[in-house]
């Protein structure tokens, strides 16, 4: 078992030495900053250097801007070749006449749509260097979540959105209670799939920044290779960015409630209700209809999945439950129960009132 190493107050000073290598190469083309980046980070490990590299990228801006423009500027720059000095600075003066650009910058504008060929912006200043460390922090344990097979999370203090968030996302969770007040949330990594693995590891990602809501966290990660198996572990305090509020993770069950109550002035539709006790396991309904239809929005899916979410319901009391399963991430190649409810983008809502009705 091993520790993830993380960048923490010691590692400040050097990190502030990176800021200022952005700082002077600012308004120069990304592949400057990186080359200049890469030879400070030579004695780092390759992991480390990486979210760092990619933490520094991600506070600079432009991105949508320098799209934008390099789309317009090669419209009107490029087309037929030429091969005369003339013909190519008619061409030039004629497109920086278009967008109001000099021809110089124009020329530089051409490809700064491309990630090393985007200038170096910072809008909002020089970087904190303990940003920049919060958000290598990020990267470093979403990549290692991308290589586990088991994610198991112990969380203190969590009012919920961390649980409901890997629910809503469509994460394979299973959720309990600790013996100590705490939540405890295991949830089958990437490696873990005969399918989607990629998809499912990002999704898996999207969780990293939330865990700074928790008081207190502890993370296993278990990984088995064909000649070997490691553990790592990562328990908080960890220096991570303030948690963002989450937004997608409920928004197919808002939307869903929504088109049932416009298709039945009648009902009452409850959203993202507390979740279920069922023995020592939780279970996290997404809807509450009239108090006694539960629906739950399954993303990511094997059929023991279900039948071991259906069971524990069970558990909990609740005979009448609906399961919504996204039809276009099977993690396996199981055939779906006829009990659920397919669906792909959207749940369709007549399909909920005519199981209620049935």
């Amino acid at each position: 078992m091993s520790a993830l190493a993380m960048f923490d107050d010691r590692d400040l000073p050097f990190i502030a030495s990176l800021v200022d290598v952005l700082v002077r190469t600012e308004g120069e083309p990304w592949r400057t900053g990186v080359e200049q980046l890469e030879r400070a980070l030579s004695p780092v490990a390759p992991n480390r250097a990486t979210a760092v590299t990619s933490a520094l990228q991600r506070l600079a801006g432009g991105r949508k801007r320098y799209a934008t423009i390099a789309r317009r500027a090669r419209g009107l720059v490029l087309g037929a070749p030429v091969f005369a000095d003339a013909d190519r600075f008619d061409r030039l003066h004629v497109a920086s006449r278009a967008l109001g650009i000099v021809e110089h910058e124009l020329e530089l504008l051409l490809w700064s749509d491309l990630p090393r060929e985007r200038a170096i912006e910072l809008p909002g200043g020089r970087p904190s260097e303990l940003e920049v460390a919060a958000l290598a922090n990020v990267h470093l344990i979403q990549r290692a979540l991308r290589r586990a097979q088991t994610v198991r999370l112990r969380m203190w203090g969590d009012d919920g959105s961390l649980l409901r968030a890997a629910i809503g996302r469509g994460l394979l969770a299973t959720a309990a209670r600790g013996n100590h007040g705490e939540t405890l949330l295991e949830i089958a990594g990437p490696l873990s799939l005969f399918h989607r693995t990629s998809v499912y590891g990002r999704v898996l990602a999207q969780l990293v920044p939330m865990l700074a809501a928790c008081d207190r966290f502890e993370l296993v990660l278990e990984c088995e290779t064909g000649t070997a198996a490691y553990t790592s572990t990562l328990v908080s305090p960890v220096l991570l960015p303030l948690a963002p509020f989450d937004h997608s993770g409920s928004y197919l069950a808002s939307r869903l409630a929504r088109e049932l109550e416009q298709l039945d002035r009648t009902l009452s539709v409850r959203v993202a209700p507390p979740p279920l006790v069922a023995g020592p396991w939780l279970v996290c309904p997404d809807l509450v209809i009239d108090a006694t239809w539960f629906v739950e929005i399954v993303g990511f899916w094997t059929a023991p999945y279900l039948a071991r979410k259906l069971a524990r319901y069970r558990d909990a009391g609740i005979t009448r439950v609906i399961l919504c399963i996204d039809e276009t991430r099977g993690c396996a190649d199981d055939e779906a129960p006829p009990s659920v409810v397919g669906f792909t983008k959207r749940v369709d809502a007549g399909a909920i009132l005519a199981r209620i009705a049935a």
